[in-house]
């Protein structure tokens, strides 16, 4: 059986509001971010996407290359590299921005993945702008379909609602409620929730999608985060207090961290609802705990730069 994780998704770059008011060029995109905290904890991590071949595209090549990722699935096009507009509140959180017509990351064909049906992944990641754009999202949605219908690996979908792209909100429930019956983990932000769903709590939402069959991470920022799984359980964890530089790459971190706690437990793979029934409570205490720690960590940096397991002390 495959240990590998394969995390499909835009690699873009961000320009992030500094003090003084201008914007500084970083590499990022929730998908590449996961692939970086995955490797930097030791998984098996190969990232899926399209990157291009001009100056931004090559810096975020030189910038993945260095780290332990499985770069082969990644497809050079000479389409330009799409931006995110990252803009600071006073808190440091960010919110986003972005610039996506005709860019790298959106143009996958229907047979780019075949291969993964033939040999699955121990995990299959999804989310973010990466589901929400066409052509490619149909193409990742459709991968994500066969291996939840095949059990043939653990589907994990990440939110990441961005309503700075401009999508209706009534079409965006619609897309997500679609694509997370593909999944066996969804993770989502109280932030995520509350927009998709402005009239009712994001706990209850959480709530409904766990009594659907799947295990729901809400992150609920400097409070922590809050597993919600399909027998009615729920477990919390605290966020550990730091001193907050920006949010940047906060959450993909921490779902990096998630999923190197459950494969660490031998949680990931085929036949997901069969392993994920056998985590206990204490285990998501743990490993949420140490993923809580990691999203910190990563908020007390610049950009996307979270901990290796040697800075975590593992």
């Amino acid at each position: 059986m495959s240990d590998r994780i394969v995390v499909i998704g835009e690699a873009l770059i961000d320009l992030i509001q500094q003090a003084d008011g201008s914007y500084q060029a970083k590499p990022g995109g929730a998908p590449a971010n996961v692939s970086i905290a995955l490797a930097r904890l030791g998984a098996h991590v190969s990232f899926a996407g399209r990157m291009s071949t001009d100056k931004f595209g090559e810096k975020l090549h030189g910038w993945l290359s260095p780290e332990n990722i499985d770069l082969s699935l990644v497809e050079r096009t000479s389409d330009p590299t799409s931006l995110a507009v990252a803009s600071l509140d006073e808190q440091g959180k960010a919110s986003y921005s972005f610039y996506l017509k005709g860019t790298a990351d959106w143009g996958w064909t229907l047979g780019a993945f075949v291969h993964l049906e033939v040999e699955p992944p121990a995990a299959l990641v999804i989310g973010s702008v990466a589901t929400a754009i066409e052509p490619g999202a149909s193409v990742i949605e459709n991968l994500a379909g066969h291996l939840h219908s095949t059990q043939g690996s653990t589907v994990v979908i990440d939110l990441n609602i961005r309503p700075g792209l401009g999508f209706e909100r009534e079409n965006e429930t619609v897309r997500v409620e679609r694509q997370i019956k593909l999944a066996h983990i969804v993770k989502a932000s109280d932030d995520d929730l509350a927009w998709l769903y402005p009239d009712r709590s994001p706990v209850d939402t959480a709530r409904h999608w766990a009594a659907a069959g799947h295990h729901v991470i809400m992150t609920r920022g400097a409070d922590g985060a809050t597993l919600f799984t399909p027998t009615g359980d729920t477990v919390s964890v605290k966020a550990p207090v730091i001193e907050l530089v920006d949010t940047v790459g906060a959450g993909d971190s921490f779902l990096g961290a998630t999923l190197y706690g459950l494969q660490h437990r031998g949680a990931l793979g085929a036949n997901a609802e069969e392993l994920l029934a056998k985590v206990t409570l204490d285990d998501w205490i743990d490993l949420l705990t140490l993923a809580a720690e990691v999203g910190a960590i990563t908020c007390s940096r610049a950009g996307c730069n979270p901990p290796t397991l040697a800075e975590l002390g593992l």
